[in-house]
């Protein structure tokens, strides 16, 4: 009798775990070991980069999902001017998504461009 109620015990003890963690995921909320970064898609077309106009939080951790969708275009590649000092490069192959992951450490405008500097976007950092 005395492993039937261990073996009881530890069913409801599993049971009263999932269900804590399926109220948590309903409510919104995810468990702090699965965050993740924000992500934004950023699509290359022949108007640019849609969108071209992005707001993130200081110290947020995003990633960027930039996906060419047209060969129309001089944005193969991205630049993101991060600062006077540093610039991510990422080649930008057609129909496959390339992921950015970055996070601004202080406030202000970032730009990103193609590779001659004519298609453009702002990210505002705040």
């Amino acid at each position: 009798m005395t492993g039937n109620m261990t073996l009881l015990t530890a069913a409801v003890a599993l049971a009263a775990a999932a269900s804590a963690c399926k109220k948590d995921e309903a409510s919104g909320g995810t468990p702090k070991s699965a965050e993740a970064a924000k992500r934004v898609s950023i699509t290359v077309t022949e108007n640019g980069f849609e969108p071209d106009d992005i707001k993130v939080a200081k110290g947020e951790p995003i990633t960027f999902v930039f996906e060419r969708k047209t060969d129309k275009t001089c944005a193969k590649e991205v630049i993101i001017h991060v600062d006077d000092d540093n610039k991510i490069e990422k080649k930008l192959p057609l129909d496959e998504p390339v992921e950015v992951a970055i996070t601004f450490p202080t406030s202000g405008d970032v730009t990103y461009a193609c590779g001659m500097d004519m298609i453009k976007g702002s990210i505002h950092v705040r």
